[in-house]
C-alpha cells in the first residue's frame, strides 16, 4: 500500500497524530483533514533514506528490550507479507509464535553442537549481560558487530540469547498483546508503521510500500520468504553442482552428502537471492543467456544487464501471493477416542480401525496427546532427544512442563511410577515446573503422593484424566476455533487431581 493511501486510510485521529508526531511540527493544532493534507505534503520526510535508517536504528539499538524484541519482530514480519500488510491480530499471533519457537528451539538445542562463532558469541552475550542483568546501547551494538562478523543469523544469535534465558525478555518470558501494542504504538511514532482499518472495521498493520522497500536494503531481505522457496525450486537454480558452487563462494560449510532440499535450506538461510542468481563476482552465477531464458519463459522483459534480469526474475518471484493451505492431521482421528485410547477399549479401538495390534495403543494415546497441546491448545511441543524421557516436554517461561501418557485398564497408582517421573525431572536441563499424567483415572492416594512429592521437590505433579483433558480441548477450541492465541500453560500449575475450576478460557 502507497503512502498516500495509507494516510486516508489510517484508523483514528488519535492514531493519525501518533503518526504525525516525528514530521508535522503543529499537528496538535491541526483537524483530521487538515492533518492528512499536512501529512501529505511531509511525505517525502518519512520516507527518506537518512529518516528511514535513523528510525530503525532507534529499534535495533533501542535501551527498552520490549521495544528493541517485538519492533524488530513486527518489522520483520510486514516485510515478509503481501504488500506489506496484515491483520493486527495476526501480526501479535505471529510474534507470540516466533518467540515461543526461538524458546523451544534453543530448549532443544545441545551446546555441545554448537559452532565455534556460536560458542564465542553465546560467552560474549553472557559477559554483556551479568552486570545489572541488561545490556546497554553501546553493548547492543558491538553485540550486533560481532554478530555480522561472525556470520551468525538473526534467529541463531537470538537463539542463543534465549539459551541464556534473555530472549525475548528475562527468564524467556513471551511478551504479552499489550507488549505488542506498545511497540506497535513506537513503531508508529516514528512514521514506520501505520495502523488500516478497512470497511469491515477489520485493523491491519501496514509499512507503506516506499517506507518498506528501504526497510528491506536496509535489513538485507530482498524477496519474501514462500517467493525465494519457490525460486529455489525453479529448474534453473535446482541443480546440486550449482548449489554447491554458491555455497562454496559465499564460504557456507556443506557436506557432498547434502540432498537438494537440504542444500536448499542452507541457500534459503545464509545467501541473498540476488547472490544465488548472480553470484558473488561477474564470472559467478548464472550467464546472461540463461537469465534471459529463465525471464522469457516468465513472461517478464528479457533484455538489459545481467542486474536487470536478475531483479527482473526477483520481481516476479516476490509478486506471487501467499496461500495458505491446510492439511488433515492423522491424528485428529486418535483424538476423538482419546478415552478409548487411555482405558485401553482394545475391541473398540480395533473395530473403529485406530489400530491393529494392541501395542500401538499407548502410541497412538501419545500422539493424540500431542495433537492436543499442538494444534488444539497450541503449544508446540519440544523436540524429544535420547530414549529416556517422558512422553512429551514443553517451554513454560525459563521452565518446562513435562507430560506422560498412562493408558491402562485400571486406575494410575502414581506410586508406582513416581520413581520413574523423578528420574525424568532430575535429568532435566531446566526446572520442571509441572509434570502432567494422562490417565484413565487415578487411585485415590495418588492425589496424596502429589503431595508427598512436592513436600521435598520444586515440581508440582497434576492428575488429569484424558476425558478432563479432552474437554479442556473442545472448550478451548470452541472459543479459539478462529484465531491463534495459545493456551495460558499457567493453568496446568496444580498439584494433585486437575481442578476444572481453576481454570477460567
Amino acid at each position: 500500500m502507497k503512502f498516500e493511501e495509507c494516510i486516508k486510510n489510517v484508523s483514528t485521529f488519535l492514531d493519525l497524530k501518533r503518526i504525525a508526531t516525528p514530521y508535522v511540527i503543529d499537528y496538535r493544532k491541526l483537524n483530521e483533514e487538515a492533518l492528512k493534507n499536512a501529512m501529505q505534503i511531509t511525505a517525502p520526510q518519512y520516507y527518506h533514506p537518512e529518516n528511514v535508517e535513523k528510525s530503525i536504528k532507534s529499534v535495533v539499538l533501542n535501551p527498552m528490550q520490549n521495544i528493541r524484541v517485538i519492533a524488530d519482530a513486527i518489522i520483520r514480519i510486514l516485510l515478509d507479507k503481501d504488500d506489506f500488510t496484515e491483520i493486527q491480530s495476526a501480526v501479535e499471533e505471529s510474534v507470540i509464535s516466533y518467540e515461543q519457537n526461538i524458546v523451544n528451539i534453543a530448549n532443544e538445542s545441545d551446546v555441545a553442537n554448537y559452532s565455534e562463532a556460536e560458542t564465542l558469541l553465546k560467552f560474549v552475550l553472557e559477559a554483556a549481560w551479568e552486570q545489572n542483568d541488561s545490556v546497554s546501547v553501546d553493548e547492543i551494538n558491538l553485540l550486533e558487530k560481532i554478530r555480522v562478523k561472525l556470520k551468525i543469523t538473526s534467529q541463531e544469535y537470538q537463539i542463543l540469547e534465549a539459551k541464556i534465558g534473555k530472549y525475548p525478555s528475562n527468564n524467556n518470558v513471551i511478551h504479552s498483546r499489550t507488549d505488542i501494542g506498545d511497540a506497535r504504538k513506537y513503531l508508529q511514532s516514528i512514521g514506520i508503521l501505520f495502523p488500516i482499518r478497512d470497511s469491515n472495521g477489520t485493523d491491519y498493520d501496514v509499512i507503506p510500500e516506499e517506507i518498506a522497500l528501504i526497510i528491506r536494503a536496509l535489513y538485507g531481505v530482498e524477496i519474501k520468504t514462500s517467493a525465494y522457496a519457490q525460486l529455489l525450486s525453479s529448474k534453473y537454480v535446482k541443480n546440486k553442482t550449482y548449489m554447491q558452487n554458491i555455497l562454496s563462494k559465499a564460504n557456507i560449510a556443506f557436506t557432498p552428502q547434502m540432498t537438494i532440499p537440504q542444500l536448499q535450506a542452507l541457500l534459503q538461510k545464509y545467501v541473498r537471492p540476488s547472490n544465488l542468481l548472480g553470484g558473488f563476482s561477474p564470472r559467478d552465477g548464472l550467464d546472461t543467456a540463461t537469465l534471459s531464458d529463465w525471464c522469457n519463459s516468465l513472461g517478464v522483459q528479457s533484455y538489459g544487464t545481467k542486474l536487470d534480469l536478475i531483479w527482473n526474475i526477483l520481481r516476479y518471484y516476490d509478486g506471487i501471493k501467499q496461500i495458505n493451505t491446510t492439511s488433515e492431521d492423522i491424528r485428529g482421528s486418535y483424538f476423538e477416542v482419546f478415552e478409548e485410547l487411555a482405558n485401553r477399549d482394545l475391541a473398540f479401538l480395533r473395530k473403529q480401525n485406530i489400530i491393529s495390534k494392541d501395542l500401538e495403543c499407548e502410541h497412538k494415546f501419545e500422539e493424540a496427546t500431542n495433537y492436543i497441546f499442538e494444534k488444539i491448545l497450541k503449544n508446540k511441543p519440544l523436540l524429544l532427544k535420547g530414549t529416556d524421557h517422558p512422553d512429551g516436554i514443553l517451554s513454560y517461561n525459563d521452565k518446562l512442563i513435562m507430560w506422560d501418557n498412562k493408558s491402562k485398564e485400571s486406575p494410575v497408582n502414581l506410586a508406582d511410577h513416581i520413581k520413574q517421573f523423578d528420574r525424568y525431572i532430575r535429568a532435566s536441563e531446566k526446572p520442571v515446573s509441572v509434570f502432567i499424567v494422562i490417565g484413565p483415572d487415578f487411585t485415590a492416594d495418588s492425589a496424596k503422593e502429589c503431595l508427598k512429592y512436592s513436600l521435598t521437590n520444586d515440581t508440582l505433579i497434576l492428575l488429569i484424566t484424558a476425558k478432563e483433558l479432552k474437554s479442556l480441548a473442545i472448550e478451548w477450541r470452541k472459543k479459539h476455533e478462529n484465531d491463534e492465541e495459545s493456551f495460558p500453560l499457567g493453568y496446568f500449575k496444580q498439584n494433585g487431581r486437575y481442578n476444572p475450576s481453576n481454570i477460567n478460557i
